[in-house]
């Protein structure tokens, strides 16, 4: 008989290391209204974050406006109102006139100068015949609570975000049942709930918001159990679960929504899903003790590789670094495999059902038991940063803190935290109690 344990999460976020998985506010423009992108024939964007920045250092990013009306937009104005940490720094838009074939180009850069709170700025686009752009940036020093922690409650069907150091909750989304991850990248929130009811399963859409709030858009739907989504620069992951032995899917769509993509079928229960520049790896829990794999398969699709087989139900994963990282739940042990093959490297053993994995450019974090710990990427000494945790489970990271959440006595009576640890280790932090199942979390601009 299968032995049975909590859900299964990845993480993967382009900029924050992660098991995320970062949102961008994407969806069709308005009739007669001008829209921020980052890409020609891209979907629209109405926020960006530009991360974490070192101080003294600078990053520049282009965003494209375009017009849906089928009008001239009459003489264009732009204007950057906010923290003086932002500045235009080419302008291809003033005094143009833009239509439905026709679009123009604006670089914005950021530069901290600070180490406070966050920088933010506001980028506007209007014309004279037009509906008018808006576009919400932010940044912050690296080292800095700068980030924002986001995640979904399994049963009170709220996808929300906190700042990193605290303060009030966010809700971006309700109704989003059953959904067990969710990613973020510069400028949306991405997740896969299963229903639309707590006990309504197995109709499954993928969905995204913008970092900031506002309407929800739905870029997949009818498809199966997901039990993991990942986002890079173009598109969508997800992992279908299935619900016989043999009928998982591995999927990715454009973020701007359109037609789904099988990168793998007939897969055992696949359970979580994380990319990088080159592939898509997820992990198989398989139907039974050593049943599980770590597969991957080239982005666009081709041939599916296991890395490592006969895994005893693999209950979260990662990547970093051309290395895939995961955890077995009841051998307890801590994972490693060289992305492109090789032996598999276990970085620490006997740990108490570990949940979920996390990992930067020096350790690997999971949660286990009632614990927070570490280990160095080549393996070695085992640091616990935080104990006595009421059942922690999912888990991110960034440049200065380890975030988790606590899942209490997994029933739905809103007895779960949101927490975070200095990665060297110290004082425990609450970012946010009553939580009704947060059985996922990504950290996000």
């Amino acid at each position: 008989m299968k032995r049975t344990g909590w859900v299964f999460g990845a993480v993967a976020v382009a900029g924050v290391v992660a098991l995320v998985a970062p949102a961008v506010g994407q969806g069709k423009a308005e009739a007669g209204s001008l829209s921020w992108s980052r890409s020609r024939g891209g979907a629209a964007v109405t926020a960006y974050g530009f991360g974490a920045v070192d101080g003294g250092s600078s990053v520049t990013r282009w965003f494209r406006l375009g017009s849906s009306s089928a009008t001239n937009s009459g003489k264009l104005a732009i204007r950057l109102t906010g923290s003086s940490a932002f500045s235009i720094t080419s302008d291809h838009c003033s005094g143009k006139s833009i239509g439905q074939n026709l679009s123009c180009w604006i670089s914005v850069a950021y530069a901290p100068i600070g180490v406070g709170s966050p920088d933010s700025a506001t980028l506007r686009a209007t014309g004279k015949q037009v509906a008018a752009a808006r576009l919400d940036l932010s940044g912050c020093r690296a080292g800095a609570l700068c980030h924002r922690v986001y995640w979904a409650n399994l049963w009170g069907g709220e996808v929300n975000s906190v700042s990193a150091g605290g303060g009030t909750v966010t809700t971006l989304a309700t109704g989003q049942y059953n959904t067990y991850s969710v990613a973020v990248d510069a400028a949306r929130v991405y997740w896969a709930p299963w229903g639309g009811t707590p006990n309504n399963t197995g109709v499954g859409t993928v969905r995204a918001v913008p970092i900031g709030g506002g309407s929800v858009t739905t870029l997949a739907s009818g498809v199966g159990r997901p039990f993991s989504v990942a986002v890079d620069d173009t598109r969508v992951y997800w992992a279908n679960y299935g619900s016989t032995n043999l009928d998982g899917t591995v999927n990715d769509i454009p973020l701007g929504g359109g037609s789904v993509e099988t990168l793998a079928g007939n897969q055992h229960a696949p359970a979580a899903v994380a990319v990088d520049g080159g592939h898509v790896y997820w992990m198989n829990v398989g139907n039974g003790p050593d049943d599980g794999s770590v597969n991957e398969v080239p982005l666009g699709g081709g041939s599916v590789t296991a890395l490592a087989s006969n895994q005893d139900e693999p209950s979260s994963m990662a990547v970093h670094g051309g290395h895939v990282y995961w955890l077995n739940l009841y051998p307890g042990t801590v994972n490693e495999v060289p992305a492109d093959g090789g032996p598999v490297t276990t970085l620490a053993s006997g740990q108490d059902s570990p949940q979920w994995v996390a990992v930067d450019g020096s350790f690997v974090y999971w949660t286990s038991g009632g614990t927070v710990k570490k280990v160095p990427l080549a393996g070695g000494k085992v640091t616990t940063l935080a104990s006595g945790q009421d059942t922690p489970y999912a888990l991110a990271v960034d440049d200065a803190y380890v975030y988790w959440t606590t899942i209490g006595d997994g029933q739905a009576n809103g007895t779960g935290t949101v927490k975070a640890v200095p990665i060297d280790g110290g004082s425990v932090r609450t970012l946010a109690t009553g939580q009704n199942g947060p059985f996922s979390l990504a950290v996000g601009p």
